[in-house]
């Protein structure tokens, strides 16, 4: 039943978020600013692994629960830049100065 479960999350995360790396997704990601210069990106992988963990932890335990924020892990690990938590910021060019 929880691969079950895994397969609706992975779909359902699917639909959500973007269809490719740095594209907006119908649910907006989780960023902000550190400083002037580094932005920090919490996929919704990392925070559905930090969410696993902490059921663990806690010792709660729901086979649904647990299938669908494994199957929202899996598909944020499908991107090329699930990697990249902290970017530096890229200071847009004032073009009408130019």
């Amino acid at each position: 039943m929880i691969v079950f479960d895994a397969v609706i999350g992975y779909f359902v995360s699917h639909f959500f978020a973007g269809k490719k790396p740095g594209q907006r997704g119908r649910l907006p990601s989780f960023r902000f600013r550190v400083k002037r210069n580094y932005i920090v990106h919490l996929h919704h992988w990392f925070l559905c692994s930090i969410a696993l963990i902490s059921l663990s932890v806690i010792d709660l335990y729901n086979t649904l629960l647990y299938g669908l924020l494994m199957g929202f892990t899996l598909q944020g690990l499908t991107y090329k830049d699930f990697y990249k938590l902290i970017y530096r910021h890229k200071k847009e060019t004032d073009e009408a100065s130019v």
